[in-house]
């Protein structure tokens, strides 16, 4: 596998950074429509300790900037040797006797194998794009069952992007001091472009059948 994260950082900042310092909003609101003074309306917030930027580099302006909260993996990864062998291959598309859990796959009928093999290679957890661990990167424990891993992966999931507003963020202009730690490299940059534009881009399951 090519390098994930190059050891030349830029002083601005790039589309898949790894950051730190930020806060995660999450916006709940019960009542769509209502006016304001019957709006039920809640923020929470937290500090994770680690981002992903999600904003392209050439689009990073107006201070403000696109990122989500780089999270621990899921414990269902590791149903797959294949994953379980290199998380970093959820990142790419793959034949789905590769992606599927043995026992799922030995279960299946000969031509329901075939129907899925014909498709071709294709992504997996369309939503979740695996980050290879790093020192910079605390290491955590899951546990399924009697089964426990130590982990160093981190995952960004795009459902969790969000925007935040700076007056220290513009094009061209370089990162707030300390808060970047971890630039990846151009082929690992083009995986996370890839994925995020199939996980946008795919068709609705209506506009399939």
């Amino acid at each position: 596998m090519p390098a994930f994260y190059t050891d030349q950082l830029s002083s601005i900042l790039r589309f898949g950074d790894v950051v730190t310092g930020f806060q995660l909003t999450a916006l709940r609101v019960d009542s769509p429509g209502a006016s304001a003074s019957q709006l039920d309306l809640k923020i929470h917030v937290t500090r994770p300790p680690y981002f992903a930027v999600m904003t392209p580099c050439c689009s990073i302006e107006m201070q403000s900037i696109s990122l989500a909260p780089l999270t621990e993996v899921r414990h269902s990864f590791f149903s797959v040797p294949r994953f379980e062998e290199d998380l970093t291959r959820i990142n790419v598309p793959m034949l789905a006797d590769q992606a599927i859990p043995p026992k799922r796959w030995e279960s299946m009928s000969p031509g329901e194998k075939s129907e899925l093999l014909a498709k071709g290679p294709s992504y997996v957890f369309y939503e979740c794009f695996v980050y290879e661990p790093h020192d910079v990167f605390r290491t955590y424990e899951l546990k399924k069952g009697k089964l426990a891993w130590n982990v160093k992966h981190r995952m960004v999931d795009f459902k969790t992007i969000f925007r935040v507003e700076c007056v220290h963020i513009d094009r061209n202009r370089d990162a707030p001091s300390g808060i970047k730690l971890l630039q990846m490299t151009t082929a690992a940059r083009a995986q996370l472009r890839d994925k995020l534009t199939y996980y946008f881009g795919r068709n609705a399951d209506e506009e399939d059948a």
